[in-house]
Formats: structure tokens, C-alpha cells, sequence
């Protein structure tokens, strides 16, 4: 037998189980004027700063620069990623427009580095 469809119950305080109101879990904060900084639309010159700390990405062109290139085990240590998401850089790398050189050693480990043209 097909199990029905559940209705609206009353509640003890008269009603209906829709018609409660939740609270949020936040209480609501007054609304400001928005206002708009003078030169928000204007072209803003940034300095050239060096990054706090050096990324990740600029940490894997560095191996991929050295004359033998980098193994995926390399990279995967400089960044503390995984070897799918060290490929997946190497690929937007690849989109990037970088010309990435692929050649295995003789113990058959893939070595990657960037072509001298990159």
C-alpha cells in the first residue's frame, strides 16, 4: 500500500507545521549609507612588490628551469601537493604557453623541465 502524503498538522499553539518562522543565526545588522571612495573607478598603479612568500607555481618553474629539469617526486616535495595536482600545473603551464620538454632516465623516471626557447 502506498504510503501517504504528509499534511500540514496543527501544532499545539494552533499553527500549521509551514507556518513556523525560523530565526536566523544571526542577528540582523543595520543597514549603512553605501558610499563610494572618490577614486574607486580610477586606474590604480601597483608598485612592484614581491609576493610575501614565493608560490608554489613560481616554485615549480624554478625546478623545471634547471639544465635536467625536475622528476615528479621533486615537485611533489617543493609544493606538498599530490602528482595529480603537480600535473594539472604542469598542464596550465602547458596553457600558459610554455613549451614543457617530457624525457625518462635511465631508470625510467619521467623527468619534465622547460624547452630552451620556453
Amino acid at each position: 500500500m502506498p504510503k501517504s502524503r504528509k499534511t500540514n498538522r496543527q501544532k499545539p499553539d494552533g499553527r500549521t507545521a509551514r507556518s513556523t518562522v525560523r530565526k536566523s543565526a544571526k542577528p540582523a545588522k543595520p543597514q549603512q549609507p553605501a558610499t563610494k571612495a572618490p577614486s574607486s573607478r580610477a586606474a590604480k598603479v601597483r608598485a612592484s612588490v614581491p609576493p610575501a612568500r614565493p608560490s608554489k607555481k613560481a616554485a615549480i618553474l624554478s625546478l623545471l628551469q634547471r639544465p635536467n629539469g625536475a622528476a615528479l617526486s621533486d615537485l611533489t616535495k617543493a609544493t606538498g601537493w599530490q602528482g595529480h595536482s603537480v600535473r594539472a600545473a604542469l598542464t596550465g603551464l602547458r596553457k600558459e604557453g610554455k613549451e614543457l620538454v617530457r624525457a625518462k632516465d635511465a631508470a625510467g623516471v619521467t623527468h619534465y623541465r622547460l624547452a630552451a626557447n620556453a
